[in-house]
């Protein structure tokens, strides 16, 4: 019986961390990982209250496990075999094994690393970060309040609908809490009742939130599997061999290649027009999106396939007037457009002390840093992204000659 103050459901998860534990398991069962944490702003620190109870809610993770129904719904899902509900039924954390962390309460620096098999530790990530998150806004920052909370996405839900976007939610990982996600999403789909067309709002990366509401559950392939397979295989190709098993695993469901693990540059020398074919879309998820769109509306034509059969999906730091923005200029440029938007939904508060201030979310990541004893590091199009040293970084680059 699952137990545990945040977490309702193992689902309370995203769902491409479900979609890579399932490819991992056919491609790479044996390959460990090391998963590590960073604090993006210094300025958002927890104390020593919000690890205290921080260490409770990880140890408690040992807890959660598939209900029977839930097993049912996952079977369900026509990209999965039923051995894999059956593994996922089976699945249990282990914490007290997995993650190690350290809070030094003078600098009130945190460090986190989740080690072991890559298919047992690839479902940390998303609810490690959710807990760190609701650890910080319960006991550091508490100059906030659900206020107004429904009705502000529900406004967002009718604007991107109005506007024609095609949108899904997308913020588990940076979530307010729990409780602030839950309201979004009834929020969203209240707007979708109010409002029909000629935006949709597609479904949600949280596979508990979409049983719960009855939408589609969103979600392909992240970074880490292509960091990954740059260890296993070799980086020099990397993308197209990520693009080929994920390919074999899904026999095209899940078509949404993402472009920029070692920058957009090295992706599109792989991205021939068989590759381009088998997948639907590409995913933005840095750099400048305006460019992109002309980017791949080039490349598309330089393989000989019409961009107007494909779509670009847009994940990096949206919220309704960019994704409005991004919808209008794909159009003007003739490919289509999608839209994942996270922290602007599930954790957009203003200060109760001072209403016309932003209560700003925390920004932080934890990315796989080694897979089988190997450094693996994400360049990405923006230089703020780069997930390693300048030397990594630099060597990196050379080996794939940019």
């Amino acid at each position: 019986m699952t137990s545990h103050e945040v977490f309702p459901s193992i689902l309370d998860n995203d769902l491409y961390k479900f979609t890579m534990q399932y490819a991992v398991l056919q491609h790479y069962k044996d390959a460990q990982a090391v998963y590590q944490f960073t604090n993006r702003d210094k300025d958002l620190q927890l104390n020593a209250e919000a690890v205290a109870w921080l260490d409770k809610q990880i140890k408690d993770m040992a807890h959660l496990q598939l209900t029977p129904e839930e097993h049912e719904y996952i079977a369900s899902f026509d990209y999965f075999d039923k051995s894999y509900a059956d593994y996922l039924s089976k699945f249990r954390y282990r914490p007290e094994e997995q993650v190690q962390y350290k809070f030094d309460p003078e600098s009130r620096d945190f460090e986190l690393e989740v080690t072991g098999l890559w298919h047992e530790t690839i479902l940390y990530e998303v609810p490690l970060l959710a807990l760190i998150s609701e650890a910080y806004f319960k006991f550091v920052d508490r100059d906030w309040n659900y206020d107004g909370q429904d009705e502000v996405a529900v406004d967002k839900g009718i604007k991107l609908l109005e506007n024609g976007c095609k949108f899904s939610e997308f913020g588990t990982r940076r979530r307010r809490s729990f409780k602030a996600h839950d309201i979004v999403m009834h929020g969203l789909t209240t707007a979708t009742q109010k409002v029909k067309g000629p935006g949709v709002f597609t479904g949600t990366s949280n596979v508990y939130f979409a049983k719960k509401y009855g939408v589609t559950a969103i979600g392909t392939v992240a970074h880490e599997f292509f960091m990954a397979v740059s260890a296993l295989e070799g980086v020099k190709h990397a993308n197209a061999i990520t693009l080929q098993r994920w390919y074999e695993t899904y026999k095209g469901a899940l078509g949404i290649a993402l472009t920029d693990t070692f920058t957009t540059d090295v992706f599109l020398r792989d991205f021939n027009h068989d590759l381009a074919e088998k997948y639907a879309a590409v995913r933005q998820d840095s750099g400048d999106p305006v460019q992109f769109i002309h980017r791949m509306v080039q490349h598309y034509n330089s393989v000989g396939i019409d961009p107007k059969t494909k779509f670009i999906v847009f994940s990096d730091a949206l919220n309704v007037s960019r994704a409005i923005n991004l919808q209008k200029k794909a159009a003007e440029a003739g490919i289509g457009a999608s839209f994942g938007i996270g922290t602007s939904l599930t954790n957009d508060f203003n200060k109760v002390s001072d209403p016309s201030q932003k209560s700003t979310p925390m920004n932080m990541v934890i990315k796989m840093k080694y897979c089988n004893g190997k450094r693996v590091i994400k360049l990405s199009d923006d230089v703020l992204k780069h997930s390693a040293s300048d030397d990594l970084v630099n060597e990196l680059k050379q080996q794939l000659g940019i």
